[in-house]
C-alpha cells in the first residue's frame, strides 16, 4: 500500500458525552468540539508537504488512527479498579478524524473503504494526548474474484 499522508495532531478531542450540545434544533457542535478541530486542522495543515498533490476522488483509502492517551490503564488494576483500561472509546472518535481529514487533505470521508484505530499509552513529547494518523491507497486483496462469505449473489 502507498503511503498518501501521515501526521499527528497533538490533542484529544473531547469525550462523545462533550462533542455536542442538545437544543431545541437538535444536537449541534460543543465549544469544545469546534476548537479541536480548528487545533487539529492547523496542526495538519502544518504537516502537508508543499509537493502534496491532493487525493485522487475516484481512489480507496486506509486509514489508521492510533490514539496516544496520558493514561491507558488504570491506576487501582487489579485490585481496586473495574477495568484494566480506561474507558476511552476510540470508535466514538473516527468520525471526528474523518470529518477533519476531509477538511485538511479535501478527500471525501466516503473513500475510507477501510478504517483502524487503536489506542496506546502516549510517550510522545509532553504525554498529554493525541493522534497519529495514516492514510494509504487500499487495493482489495481479491480484487474483481471477491465472493461474499454469507453467499448473497
Amino acid at each position: 500500500m502507498t503511503i498518501v499522508f501521515k501526521g499527528y495532531v497533538p490533542a484529544l478531542p473531547p469525550s462523545v458525552n462533550a462533542m455536542y450540545v442538545h437544543t431545541r434544533r437538535g444536537p449541534v457542535q460543543s465549544k469544545a468540539l469546534k476548537q479541536f478541530k480548528v487545533k487539529a486542522k492547523l496542526a495538519l495543515a502544518e504537516q502537508i508537504p508543499l509537493t502534496y498533490a491532493g487525493v485522487d476522488p475516484g481512489q480507496a483509502y486506509k486509514l489508521t488512527l492510533i490514539v496516544h492517551l496520558p493514561a491507558l490503564e488504570n491506576k487501582g488494576w487489579p485490585k481496586s479498579a473495574k477495568t484494566r483500561y480506561k474507558r476511552r472509546d476510540v470508535s466514538n472518535l473516527i468520525k471526528v478524524m474523518e470529518d477533519v481529514l476531509s477538511d485538511s487533505l479535501g478527500i471525501d470521508d466516503a473513500n475510507f473503504v477501510r478504517v483502524a484505530a487503536e489506542k496506546v499509552q502516549d510517550v510522545i513529547g509532553d504525554c498529554s494526548g493525541g493522534i497519529t494518523i495514516l492514510l494509504e491507497e487500499h487495493r482489495d486483496p481479491f480484487g474483481e474474484q471477491r465472493v461474499d462469505p454469507y453467499g448473497a449473489t
